[in-house]
């Protein structure tokens, strides 16, 4: 398939503010904001995890389309308010400036936007977090403190010990569902400090030693969407769950009324399609509700399944240039032409598939462009279909560190490896990383060391289309 040319024009930036190491990355920001001094980050005492890069690990957009919330490795959810101008002409690209930046105690693994986020009603601008080993926190992007409006526990019955979601998904303006190991937890927004108010378990039982019995899906669950309402041929509110574990799950009546089906993605992306995959990093939805579109790690492309009767495997995507145990969101947007799926790579290329769902089998992207010098973490088309945000960056140690461990490199990797595997919050839970090192002998992704004379690209874009 020939590639048709487009280049998308970029409007917005952040610079170079974040390419650097978070230490170094909070004096920028500082300066770089017009605050007075009491408003700044304040410099805390300096922690070994300040020499690596501080990278964007997602970006979205609210549901109202002003602003864009990031997540980051410093630990810190900023809120980006669009300038109304945005799409005017300039003679150089608009600088971007965090409206809030909120600093969380523990690194974050998942961020969900509030359905209804309007930036004219305050009290509809909050967010969802998941920091580890802590409650889940409900926040106002637009507090000047990071003093959640409310929290959420979700406490192991076994051990008493907090257990941190890995997926987080609003079901309702009221209502939202948290995915850990074997389970999906509902929470009621209006019972602040409760725990959750249905728990379905996606396995029989967790003490059974085959997990089980080889009956519902094992593992944490890393996933969670929501199929848009598309009437009765298709059902309405199925919520489709994946696992680190490489399973699918679909539940009936918004997640809590029942098994749809279960199946296993491995066979389909390793023997059939080809594209390979270690675990299920998200699960979205066509416009029609009809298709599901199954993300992996690892992964050189994207499964695109028929959810109507047999739920077979339409056709899949290549050449999505994904190979990292790094989290590389996909979106998708429903154009004239049918379907789009918009994704970013490790290579820093943004590449779009159109007419997803029109034809089977393997489809090759219709056209990409370069936007980042470092793996896109997050590609989001605007509701408007006008314009594009995308951020980037790797976990990385920043230069100064790299070069003052050169001459321990052997010890320091074996280092990295131990802190990858429990302060990475995509990497952090023991199910993951126990199943993935047991399935292919392929070990958790480490740090990277960087040369002295490497720049990252830690920085959100937004692009005209």
């Amino acid at each position: 398939m020939e590639n048709s040319i487009k280049t998308p024009e970029l409007i917005a930036s952040t610079g170079n503010v974040y390419s650097c190491s978070i230490s170094e990355s909070r004096g920028r920001e500082n300066g770089s904001l017009d605050k007075p001094p009491g408003q700044l980050s304040p410099s805390p005492e300096p922690r070994e995890e300040d020499a690596e890069w501080n990278y964007f690990k997602s970006a979205q957009w609210s549901a109202d389309g002003t602003s864009l919330l990031t997540n980051s490795a410093d630990n810190k959810i900023r809120t980006f308010i669009l300038p109304p101008d945005l799409l005017e002409p300039h003679s150089s690209p608009i600088t971007l400036s965090p409206y809030t930046i909120h600093a969380n105690p523990s690194p974050i693994n998942t961020l969900a936007p509030y359905p209804s986020y309007t930036l004219s009603s305050p009290n509809t601008t909050l967010y969802l977090t998941s920091p580890s080993s802590l409650p889940i926190r409900l926040t106002n992007s637009l507090s000047p403190t990071a003093t959640p409006a409310a929290a959420y526990p979700l406490v192991s019955p076994t051990t008493e010990a907090y257990q941190t979601p890995s997926s987080l998904l609003w079901t309702s303006p009221t209502t939202f569902l948290a995915g850990t190991d074997c389970l999906i937890a509902l929470f009621d927004i209006t019972r602040p400090g409760s725990g959750p108010t249905q728990s379905l378990p996606t396995i029989p039982s967790k003490r059974h030693k085959m997990k089980g019995g080889g009956v519902g899906i094992r593992g944490i669950i890393s996933a969670l969407s929501l199929q848009p309402s598309a009437g009765e041929e298709t059902g309405v509110g199925m919520v489709a769950a994946g696992t680190w574990t490489r399973w699918i799950g679909l539940y009936d009546m918004a997640g809590l009324g029942g098994t749809v089906a279960q199946w296993s993605i491995a066979e389909a992306a390793d023997s059939v399609a080809g594209i390979g995959g270690m675990g299920v990093s998200q699960t979205a939805w066509s416009a029609c509700g009809r298709y599901l579109y199954v993300v992996e790690r690892k992964s050189d492309g994207v499964l695109v399944y028929d959810i109507r009767g047999e739920r077979k495997m339409l056709g899949w995507l290549v050449g999505r240039h994904a190979g990292t145990n790094q989290r590389l969101g996909v979106d998708v947007f429903g154009a004239d032409r049918g379907m789009e799926v918009w994704a970013g790579g490790v290579d820093g290329v943004v590449r779009v598939w159109e007419g997803v769902g029109l034809s089977e089998g393997a489809m090759e992207r219709s056209w990409e462009w370069k936007a980042h010098d470092d793996p896109v973490t997050s590609t989001v088309v605007h509701s408007s279909g006008t314009v594009v945000a995308t951020c980037s960056g790797q976990r990385s140690l920043g230069v100064q560190e790299a070069d003052l461990e050169s001459d321990s490199e052997n010890d320091s990797e074996s280092s990295n490896s131990t802190d990858q595997s429990s302060s990475d919050s995509d990497c952090s839970s023991s199910d993951s990383d126990d199943y993935h090192k047991k399935s292919s002998g392929i070990s958790p992704q480490t740090s990277t060391r960087p040369s002295t004379t490497r720049v990252p690209d830690n920085s959100i874009k937004v692009w005209k289309l």
